[in-house]
């Protein structure tokens, strides 16, 4: 008996610690080569299926404060685990000495949820650590995984673990700057649409299709106020068993999509069990969000999105699908006016709300460093600029600036702008370096865009301990640097343009920054600013305005040079973004 145990049971034993090992060391290696997210995510899941084999266990990684399902097995195909996401403060109490969390009940889990998961089996939590966050989480049993129980095997794991939530979450960055991107490309395509077909249900369906590329919703339906303001009936739906038709109606006040119509507030129901205004016309469904159609303070319609996850409609997609139904709302005003040049107007005032969208990218609070002033303004020639601007505090001594300008102007110019603000503000979380940082965004652009297009781009890095300021200059106008003794220096180490040549090597410099030394960052739109005689403003006048008034607070001097521009051009709007 002990020689057959010895042969079969001791053996297998160690043949599932040795297959466990090749399959982390393999995991292990392509981490370190693998840059795309759902590449990452696919190894990590094919990994899981080896080595914990028979063994029951949920992946679920980080997005908007959540925790989401990636992959299980192992676990009841119909566990209600699998509709479960798990905010990330029920996780307060890991900290990155956390290897393994064996006690769910010390979580902040409701009672329900807590019993799904002791019930799966899924008794311990393995927390994988993102730069500042946990960023994905392995739900399993680690009593019933073998490998742990060897050192080596153990320790390879335990290098994983430390490592993939890194991976991940810098893969997510990009992933995510390339929704951003497409999002705005289809919210462009659907205002496109808007302008060129005044047949109602032909938009709203293309609106619904249009949707459901950017948000992995499971059904919706537009539902339109008829004459009376008292019946919603349906002109438009996608994902339904049954096809609606456009016999459904609903009254005013009658399930959620009736009830916003008299609230005109957005309705999000992150758990339609739970709700007192439901009505039902999914099963599956678990989580509802509904918005009103609105055109200039009149209710038009109702636009519900449903999913079978509870707590599915992140603030995120909240506000992409609230800036859906202003198109739809602009369509539907449009097919019951009929007339092409309101529409085309109802168009423009409704691209004021992407350009609220887009100020909002935009540093809103400026931070607060210490003996450091800052401010900023953005003025858009149109609707939207393809100027930015961005204030990153890196820690408490540290700030990052940054200015740019982006070529051509209106919806095209904004997508640059939008993918250049992602791309800062995923580089600098990774990058050390300024002058790495423009090399990496330079690269961003020339894959992202066509040649004919480029921006100049300024980035500073100003240090509060060492009383310096690192820069690079991609082709902008030179900031002006004013010292506290009046003279005045232009900053113009760096290089060309962002976009416009493949791996083109930045230079940067470290200049001094100390009290009463004035920076001042802007774009050709101030020196380009004409007067009725086509006569530039000019860099010398903004030179002796700023020498001027160098001794007024940054607000002020702001206002002193808006006026400034105004007084020159005689109050003609200007023809460039500043």
């Amino acid at each position: 008996v002990l020689a057959l145990f010895k042969k079969y049971v001791i053996r297998d034993y160690f043949l599932n610690i040795s297959e466990a090992e090749k399959s982390l060391e393999v995991l292990n290696d392509n981490l370190n080569r693998s840059v795309r997210y759902h590449e990452i995510t696919k190894l990590i899941s094919e990994t899981f299926d080896t080595v914990l084999k028979n063994i029951p266990y949920a992946y679920y990684i980080l997005e908007n404060n959540r925790f989401y399902l990636t992959h299980y097995k192992n676990v009841d195909a119909h566990s209600e685990i699998l509709l479960t996401n798990l905010k990330s403060e029920n996780f307060k109490s890991f900290s990155r000495e956390t290897f393994v969390f064996r006690d769910l009940t010390k979580l902040d889990f409701d009672e329900t949820t807590l019993n799904l998961f002791i019930n799966g089996g899924l008794v311990s939590v393995f927390p994988f650590w993102g730069h500042e966050q946990i960023f994905a989480l392995l739900f399993t049993d680690e009593s019933k995984i073998k490998f742990i129980k060897d050192d080596s095997t153990l320790k390879l794991f335990r290098k994983i673990q430390k490592k993939a939530g890194l991976i991940l979450e810098n893969s997510a960055l990009f992933i995510d700057l390339e929704k951003k991107n497409y999002e705005t490309a289809k919210i462009i395509e659907v205002s496109q649409k808007i302008l060129s077909s005044l047949d109602t249900k032909n938009i709203l369906d293309f609106i619904l299709d249009s949707l459901q590329k950017i948000i992995q919703f499971d059904a919706a339906s537009i539902f339109l106020l008829e004459e009376n303001g008292k019946i919603l009936l349906n002109t438009s739906s996608i994902g339904y068993k049954n096809a609606l038709g456009d016999k459904l109606y609903l009254k005013v006040g009658e399930g959620a999509c009736g009830w916003v119509v008299q609230t005109k507030q957005v309705d999000v129901l992150d758990d339609v069990r739970n709700a007192e205004h439901y009505y039902g016309l999914r099963p599956e469904t678990h989580s509802q969000i509904s918005i009103p159609l609105i055109f200039d303070t009149k209710v038009l319609g109702v636009i519900c999105v449903e999913s079978n996850q509870i707590a599915y409609f992140t603030d995120n997609l909240v506000e992409v699908l609230k800036l859906f139904a202003h198109l739809a709302a602009i369509a539907i005003h449009n097919a019951q006016h009929f007339e092409v040049m309101l529409a085309k107007q109802a168009l423009e005032h409704e691209l004021v709300n992407a350009s609220a969208v887009q100020q909002r990218l935009l540093v809103q609070q400026f931070p607060k460093m210490p003996n450091l002033s800052l401010t900023a303004e953005n003025i858009a020639s149109k609707i939207v600029s393809g100027d930015i601007y961005d204030f990153i505090k890196l820690d408490d001594k540290t700030l990052g600036i940054a200015i740019g300008d982006v070529s051509g102007k209106g919806a095209p110019a904004a997508l640059m702008m939008t993918l250049i603000m992602a791309g800062l503000r995923s580089q600098h979380k990774i990058s050390s370096s300024v002058k790495h940082i423009v090399y990496q965004l330079n690269n961003l652009l020339y894959d992202s865009i066509s040649r004919n297009k480029f921006a100049s781009f300024f980035y500073a890095q100003v240090n509060m301990h060492s009383n310096t300021l690192i820069y690079s200059n991609a082709g902008h106008n030179p900031p002006i640097l004013i010292k506290a003794d009046g003279t005045v220096n232009t900053l113009v180490t760096g290089g060309i343009v962002l976009g416009y040549i493949q791996n083109f090597i930045y230079e940067q410099d470290e200049i001094e920054f100390k009290t009463g030394d004035m920076l001042a960052a802007y774009t050709d739109g101030v020196t380009e600013t004409l007067n009725n005689n086509e006569e530039e403003f000019g860099e010398t006048r903004l030179i002796d305005l700023l020498l001027e008034h160098r001794d007024k607070n940054v607000e002020e001097i702001q206002k002193k040079i808006i006026q400034s521009l105004k007084e020159f051009s005689n109050n003609i709007n200007p023809v460039d973004d500043i």
